[in-house]
Parts: structure tokens; sequence; C-alpha cells
């Protein structure tokens, strides 16, 4: 029998104690929902604030399928190294007046990185942007239109509506 790796990090040949630590799609969402929901919300409410200080190409992507270390990224350019630490400010200071805070944040000229732990912000500039094509690197994540979502919840914070912006995306295919 193979051996396999437990949550200790210790060789096993108990295949079930293995089994959990690789939760798939099926066992993630069966277990936690209501997470999955709300890192859904989390990361509307953060497209909205890039979106609302000129953040351009706004991409979201669900990732919760490919990796475990995040449900979502947020991925968006800033025009200037002024706009991208500008745009990454303001999530701090809106998300930190609720009692939010990034578990992680990784700077450079050319790019800032928001760790939110169920969500992810890349905010780079277009040459970075073009050099590092995480779109490309997450391309088997599913790209959530992000225009549905700022139309319907516009200064809406419930997931009820987060759910009706999965009934028009499901509608459009």
């Amino acid at each position: 029998m193979d051996e396999l790796i437990n949550e200790n990090n210790e060789y096993t040949e108990d295949t079930e104690a293995a089994e959990d630590i690789n939760l798939g799609e099926e066992k993630y969402l069966e277990i936690y929902p209501e997470q999955y929901d709300e890192s859904k919300e989390f990361a509307a409410k953060l497209v909205k604030i890039l979106d609302s200080k000129k953040a351009r190409n706004i991409k979201l992507i669900e990732i919760s399928k490919q990796t475990i270390i995040a449900d979502f990224f947020i991925i968006a350019t800033g025009t200037s190294s002024t706009h991208i630490k500008s745009l990454a400010g303001e999530l701090d200071f809106q998300l930190k007046g609720e009692g939010i805070e990034a578990s992680r944040v990784s700077t450079s000229n050319d790019w800032v990185a928001v760790d939110y732990n169920s969500v992810i912000i890349h905010i780079f500039n277009n040459e970075a942007r073009d050099y590092y094509k995480l779109e490309k690197l997450w391309g088997d994540g599913e790209n959530i239109n992000i225009e549905a979502m700022l139309d319907k919840i516009d200064g809406a914070n419930e997931i009820d509506e987060v759910d009706e912006i999965d009934e028009m995306e499901g509608s459009e295919e």
C-alpha cells in the first residue's frame, strides 16, 4: 500500500485520514458552504471598492476548485505606482473600519498583493500584469462576471443579492 500523509504531516496507511487532507471541491463545498458564500460576498465587496477608486481591468477568478490557498483572486490594474498604492490603501481603510485586516500585504512599485485569506487581491501596473499573466496561470479558474456584480450589488451587502447574481450568470450560459 502507498504511504500517505495525515493531518500532522506524518506518513500513514490510514487512507481516510489522508483523504481528509485533500478536500475535493465537492467535499469542500459540502463541509463549508456558508464559508464559500461569505467569501463570494466579500470578493464582491472588494471588487466594488476597487471599481469605486478607478482600478482598471478588474477580474474576479474563482480558484477554490484549483487550490486551497483562497477561494477567489481579484486581479486589477492601477495607472501608476501611486494609484496602485492608493487602491491597496483604500481597501485597508474601508475594511479596517469594519474590523477586517489583511493577513499579509506584499508591495513593490509595480505590484501589490493583499491577502484576506479567502480572497487574494493582486494590483499591478500594465507592464507587470502583462509579464506575470496571472489570468493565464489561473486559467482553469472560473471568471466571474463583475459587470453584473457591480450593477446588481450597488450599495448592498446581502448574500441573497449575490445569489441572484449567481442565477443571472447561470442563465447566460
